[in-house]
């Protein structure tokens, strides 16, 4: 009987070591993918809060900013309130705020820190979060900014000064 038990460790212990580094593997394959999809702007197709579609072909030829936030997010709003006071610095950038909450949620967050009417800040509905998961954002706030060349500058998860965003590159200085 004893024999037969370490058999089977013996059989069970190997197989339960190569499933979990086989598993770890498969997820480091798969975020690696998600960053390298993330290298050059995604494509993507979001429905703006005014019922227009926004498109990545749509967008200038100049500095972008996509933020996935939630409108409860705290630190979200923090963000908003950020880029409001700082406006005129952000001014030739292309900001591209996306949230899955409803379109009219989106809209009073927009109002209520007065970023609706400025023609650079795009805000922009995901519905069901499939932008989200398809580029495997882990948490609100999500920044990634993007050079004039649609070339990954910086991917931020989590709250951050503005300012921070364009460190160390020339994009915005």
């Amino acid at each position: 009987m004893k024999n037969t038990r370490l058999k089977i460790l013996a059989i069970t212990i190997p197989v339960l070591v190569i499933g979990v580094i086989a598993y770890l593997f498969f997820n480091l394959q798969q975020k690696k993918e998600g960053v390298k999809i993330l290298e050059t702007i995604p494509e993507f197709n979001l429905k703006t809060i005014d019922g227009s579609l926004l498109t990545s072909e749509n967008l200038k030829n100049t500095t972008k900013v996509i933020v996935y936030f939630s409108p409860d997010c705290h630190f979200c709003q923090g963000e908003a309130e950020e880029l409001y006071e700082n406006i005129n610095k952000y001014n030739d950038i292309q900001w591209v705020w996306v949230a899955s909450e409803p379109a009219n949620e989106i809209k009073k967050f927009a109002e209520k820190y007065y970023l609706d009417k400025n023609e650079n800040i795009h805000w922009c509905y995901d519905e069901n979060a499939s932008f989200y998961r398809k580029y495997q954002m882990k948490s609100v706030p999500y920044f990634l900014v993007y050079d004039k060349n649609n070339k990954l500058i910086k991917r931020n998860s989590g709250a951050i000064k503005l300012e921070k965003l364009f460190e160390n590159s020339n994009e915005k200085n």
